[in-house]
């Protein structure tokens, strides 16, 4: 029995080892395939979009946002917070723009935790003086544990905020429309 458990090891680690040897020798049988040809052994890094899990919280931020004319600024996205079990924990969005010498925190937005992705609107008035052209926007997705909306949860003394999504995202302020 001992002997049959060494020989099924040792086999076990021969045949784990021949595909990683085959692959070392850098040379393939096919001419297009040889070892350096290939994108990723020359460096080379393929953007893949983000494609979110459907039951991972996520955040994003839109392209673009509006300036109006007192460098009040609307910038737009959308999340997804997962509920908890069969709770509903108290959720924020929380958005940092950044222009030039400007950078404020615009305000949050009260998120729904229920695995439903769902759009959010910050209104940023009287927080700096924005005005058209690119600026840097950072978001963040906060859950608030030991806080819940559930009926029949008791509320803990303290809720404790925890970093789930984060965005960081180069937006154009356009014009609104007033």
């Amino acid at each position: 029995m001992r002997n049959r458990r060494r020989a099924l090891g040792a086999l076990t680690v021969l045949l784990l080892a021949a595909p990683a040897a085959h692959a070392a020798s850098g040379e393939s049988d096919r001419p297009g395939l040889r070892s350096g040809a290939d994108p990723a052994a020359r460096g080379e890094r393929f953007a893949l979009p983000h494609r979110p899990m459907i039951w991972t919280d996520d955040l994003t931020i839109d392209r673009t946002g509006d300036v109006r004319p007192d460098g009040s600024v609307t910038l737009y996205g959308s999340y997804r917070c997962v509920r908890d079990g069969s709770q509903m924990p108290r959720a924020s969005v929380l958005v940092t723009l950044t222009q030039g010498q400007e950078r404020h925190g615009l305000g949050g937005y009260d998120a729904v935790c229920d695995g439903l992705r769902h759009r959010w609107v910050i209104d940023g008035v009287g927080v700096g003086r924005y005005v058209r052209g690119p600026a840097d926007a950072e978001g963040t997705l906060l859950k608030y544990a030991g806080d819940t909306f559930a009926p029949t949860a008791i509320p803990t003394p303290v809720s404790m905020p925890m970093n789930v999504a984060r965005a960081d995202r180069e937006v154009m302020l356009l014009a609104a429309d007033d």
